[in-house]
C-alpha cells in the first residue's frame, strides 16, 4: 500500500530525529570515554614512575651496595602492598622474564598480564589495554623497572574505571528519557502541523479537478504568506489566465497564418478536393497570381496541378526544378497527415536562382584552379619523372630541372595560400590587431624583401618617402601583406630593365603611398574588375611565365585597405604601365573616425 504524503512527512521526521539522537549519544559515549582513559593513562604514567622511584630508594637503603634483581625479588611482596597502599590500586610486580613474584590482593598468577608483559618487552616501553571484566571496565598497564641502569622487571597496575562506567550509565538513562520524550513531542507536533500543510494541497486537488471539468472561476483561499501561498497565487492565476489562453487560441491561429505568408518561400496549403487553405504573398511574385482559391486557379502552371495529383495519388515526397518566369524554382510537395484530421498537402516554392548563380561560378572557379593546379604540378611530374628514369648527370640539366621544379613549388604555393587567405578574410569573425605603426619603416622592409624577386629579372625598385612621416593605426603583418602582394604584380607585369617608382607622401591627415610600373597596363574594362575574387589579367600571359595565381592577390589588398579605413585605386593605360594608390588615415584621423563610427 502507497503511503500518504502525510504519512511520508511523519515517518521521515521521525528517522531524521532518531538518527540524530543516535549519533549525538555516540559522540557522548565516546568523548567521555577518551576524557576518562586520557586522565587515568596520565595518572597511571605517574604511578608507574612513583613505584620505579620507590622500590629503588627501599633497595638503596637496605644495602650500600647497587640495587639488585635478588633483594628485589626478595622484598617484591612488601613493595607490591606498599604501593598498592600508596596508589590505592591493585599491584602486581614481575621478575625480569616476565613471571609474576608478587601481587597485593592474591597468589600472584603467570598468566595475568601476560599479553601487556610480552608488548612492553617489544616495545621497551609501558602499555596500556581497557578491557571489560564483569560488565566493569579496567585498564591494565604494564611498565619496566630499571633503576641505575639495572632492569629489575615489571610493575603492573590494574586500575578500575568505576567512576567512567557510572557517569555512562546515567547519561544513557538520561538520554533514553529525554529520547523518548523528544520523540512523543516530536509526533504530537508533525501530526499537527502536517495537517496544516496538506490542506491546501488537498484544496488544490479539488480546484484542479474542477477546472479539468471546465468551470474555470474557481479559487484557492490561502491567507498565510509562505511558500504554499505563493503555489497558491500562482495556481489562481493560472485558473484565471487559462480562460483567457483558450480565447486568444484563435487569434494565435490568424498570426500563424501571417507568419506563414511571410516566409521567404512561396507556400500553398491545399486540402484534398484541391481548394487552397492558404497561401503567401510569393505565389503573386512568382505565378502572378493573387488569393487562389483551387489549385486549377494556376492555368499556366501545369506542373502544381501535376504535383497535386500526384500526392493525391499517394507519393509521399515530391521535389523538382522548374525554369518560370527567368527563375530558378525548387517545388517541394508533402502530405500533411494527423490522427483524427484529414488529410491535406503542402507545397513550397522556393526560388533557387542565386544557389544556382553561385553553383555555377563555383564550378568555373574549381575549373580554373583546377587548370593552374595541374600545370605546375605536371611540370614537377615530368622533370621528377626524366631525372628518376635517365638517371641525369649533367649539372647543366639538374640544376635547369631543380630551378623549374621550384619554381613550379612556389607557384603551387602562392596558389594555395591565396586561397586560405580568401578563405579567412570571408570569415565574418576576421579583423586585423591594430597598433601603433610606422609606415616608413614597414614600406622599407617590404621593398628590400621584393628587391631580391625584382633583381632576378633586372628590375629595380626605387622608394622615396617624405620626412617624419606620422604613426597610423594598423596591422604591420596585414599591412605588409598588401604591399607585397601589390608589388609583386607590379614586377610580374613589368619588362626586364624596368623600375618601380614606390612613394610615400602626407596629404590631408592621410599617408598616400604610390607604388608606379611601366609595365603593359590594365584597360579600362580591366580596371573594374580587377579587385574581384578569382578574376586574373592577362593569365595567359601569367601562365607562360609561372606567375600564374588564383586571381585572389588584389581582391586580399582590397580587403586589408578597407579593414584599415583606407582607399585604394588604379590609374593605368595600356602600354604605359599601372599606378596602384593606397590611403591610409594617420593615428589621430583613424581614432576620430573609429569614435565617430561608435556614435553612430
Amino acid at each position: 500500500m502507497q503511503m500518504t504524503y502525510r504519512g511520508r512527512m511523519i515517518v521521515y521526521n521521525i528517522a531524521l530525529f532518531i538518527a540524530t539522537f543516535i549519533i549525538v549519544i555516540f559522540c557522548v559515549i565516546q568523548g567521555v570515554t577518551y576524557y576518562y582513559i586520557n586522565q587515568a593513562k596520565d595518572k597511571l604514567g605517574v604511578m608507574s614512575q612513583d613505584a620505579v622511584l620507590y622500590i629503588g630508594q627501599e633497595l638503596k637503603a637496605s644495602s650500600s651496595e647497587a640495587a639488585n634483581e635478588t633483594r628485589y625479588i626478595d622484598n617484591s611482596l612488601a613493595f607490591s602492598k606498599s604501593i598498592a597502599q600508596l596508589e590505592n590500586s591493585r599491584v602486581i610486580l614481575f621478575d625480569a622474564a616476565g613471571s609474576a613474584i608478587a601481587d597485593s590482593v592474591s597468589i600472584p598468577d603467570n598468566q595475568f598480564l601476560s599479553n601487556e608483559i610480552e608488548l612492553s618487552r617489544q616495545k621497551d616501553s609501558p602499555v596500556m589495554t581497557l578491557k571489560n571484566i564483569d560488565n566493569a571496565s579496567v585498564l591494565y598497564y604494564v611498565s619496566p623497572i630499571e633503576i641505575d641502569n639495572n632492569f629489575l622487571g615489571y610493575v603492573g597496575f590494574i586500575y578500575s574505571l568505576d567512576n567512567m562506567d557510572s557517569f555512562l550509565s546515567l547519561c544513557t538513562l538520561l538520554f533514553v528519557i529525554g529520547g523518548i520524550l523528544g520523540l512523543t513531542i516530536l509526533v504530537v507536533v508533525t501530526l499537527s502541523f502536517s495537517k496544516h500543510f496538506v490542506q491546501p494541497i488537498k484544496d488544490l486537488t479539488r480546484i484542479s479537478s474542477e477546472i479539468n471539468k471546465g468551470n474555470y472561476n474557481v479559487m484557492v483561499h490561502y491567507s498565510r504568506d509562505d511558500e504554499i501561498g505563493d503555489l497558491t497565487q500562482v495556481f489562481n492565476k493560472m485558473s484565471q489566465n487559462v480562460n483567457n489562453v483558450i480565447l486568444q487560441l484563435e487569434s494565435e491561429r490568424k498570426r500563424l497564418a501571417s507568419v506563414l505568408a511571410s516566409l521567404d518561400d512561396g507556400l500553398l496549403a491545399i486540402d484534398k478536393k484541391g481548394n487552397i487553405i492558404t497561401s503567401n504573398s510569393y505565389i503573386k511574385t512568382y505565378f502572378n497570381i493573387s488569393n487562389p482559391k483551387t489549385i486549377y486557379d494556376f492555368q499556366y502552371q501545369s506542373f502544381l496541378r501535376d504535383m497535386f495529383d500526384d500526392l493525391k495519388n499517394g507519393k509521399d515526397h515530391i521535389s523538382e526544378e522548374i525554369d518560370c518566369n527567368g527563375r530558378n524554382l525548387l517545388i517541394i510537395g508533402s502530405p500533411i497527415r494527423e490522427a483524427g484530421y484529414e488529410e491535406n498537402y503542402m507545397i513550397i516554392i522556393r526560388n533557387v536562382t542565386a544557389t544556382k548563380q553561385f553553383q555555377n561560378e563555383q564550378k568555373k572557379f574549381i575549373s580554373s584552379v583546377s587548370h593552374e593546379l595541374r600545370t605546375p604540378l605536371t611540370t614537377i611530374i615530368g622533370y621528377t619523372d626524366m631525372l628518376t628514369r635517365r638517371q641525369v648527370v649533367d649539372p647543366e640539366i639538374l640544376n635547369r630541372s631543380l630551378s623549374t621544379i621550384n619554381r613550379e613549388g612556389h607557384r603551387l604555393l602562392r596558389l594555395v595560400d591565396d586561397l586560405l587567405n580568401v578563405n579567412q578574410f570571408d570569415k565574418i569573425e576576421f579583423d586585423v590587431k591594430k597598433a601603433n605603426l610606422d609606415l616608413h619603416a614597414l614600406l622599407i622592409d617590404v621593398v628590400d624583401q621584393m628587391q631580391i624577386k625584382s633583381s632576378q629579372n633586372d628590375i629595380e625598385i626605387n622608394y622615396k618617402s617624405d620626412e617624419n612621416l606620422p604613426e597610423i593605426l594598423g596591422d604591420y603583418d596585414r599591412l605588409q601583406q598588401l604591399f607585397i602582394n601589390v608589388l609583386h604584380n607590379a614586377i610580374k607585369y613589368s619588362d626586364k630593365g624596368d623600375i618601380i617608382d614606390v612613394v610615400s607622401t602626407r596629404e590631408d591627415g592621410n599617408i598616400v603611398v604610390s607604388i608606379r610600373d611601366y609595365g603593359v597596363g590594365i584597360s579600362d574594362v580591366e580596371k573594374d574588375r580587377i579587385f574581384n575574387a578569382f578574376y586574373r589579367v592577362d593569365e595567359d600571359r601569367a601562365r607562360s611565365e609561372g606567375e600564374g595565381g588564383a586571381g585572389l592577390g588584389l581582391y586580399l589588398v582590397k580587403q586589408i585597405v578597407e579593414k584599415h579605413n583606407g582607399t585604394i585605386r588604379v590609374d593605368s593605360q595600356v602600354g604605359e604601365g599601372t599606378n596602384v594608390i593606397v590611403t591610409l588615415p594617420v593615428i589621430e584621423k583613424a581614432l576620430a573616425g573609429g569614435e565617430k563610427n561608435e556614435k553612430e
